[in-house]
């Protein structure tokens, strides 16, 4: 019996440790310090820097990479997603980093960014007492008429950034 005891302690002990290793696995990688350490990213740091998701508003309130670039729809894809796109972006940077044209990219932008992410933070519902000259201008979102924030919001994130693609030196 005690035997029994002690292995189920053990698997949980086990279990637990893993889990909270691959919970700060995640968060560690998450932000701008850890996506922007590579060299191919240093453009795309500096147009987020810029922008209002970057800090760059009254309170200061950072955005995190996977907060707009990863799916928050679930925590399985979420996880999936991240350690897909980890994965990706490593071999990317190792492999066909300085061949890869970033504005061109820009054109499938909506591939790389989650509707999920923006409705995390942003309640449209809710401007409609809060601001409502941005409820009105949501509209056609709330309608259906516009299944993306990025149709309308094109540069949302990342200030500038054809500039800094350009300029990524």
């Amino acid at each position: 019996m005690k035997k029994i005891f002690f292995l189920i302690f053990c698997g949980i002990f086990i279990g637990l440790a893993l889990s909270l290793t691959t919970a700060e696995m995640i968060e560690r990688t998450s932000g701008k310090e850890f996506c922007s350490s590579c060299h191919s990213m240093q453009g795309v740091a500096r147009a987020y820097e810029e922008d209002v998701h970057g800090g760059k508003n009254p309170i200061g309130f950072k955005a995190r990479c996977v907060d707009c670039h990863l799916p928050h729809d679930s925590v399985f894809h979420y996880v999936t997603m991240k350690a897909y796109s980890g994965t990706k972006d490593v071999l990317g940077e190792i492999f066909w980093a300085k061949s890869f044209d970033w504005i061109g990219n820009l054109q499938k932008k909506e591939e790389f960014t989650y509707l999920s992410g923006c409705l995390k933070c942003h309640d449209i519902k809710a401007m409609h007492y809060e601001i409502p000259k941005a409820f009105l201008a949501h509209k056609d979102f709330l309608d259906g008429k516009v299944t993306s924030c990025l149709q309308c919001h094109e540069n949302v994130g990342h200030k500038n950034i054809k500039d800094h693609l350009v300029n990524k030196n």
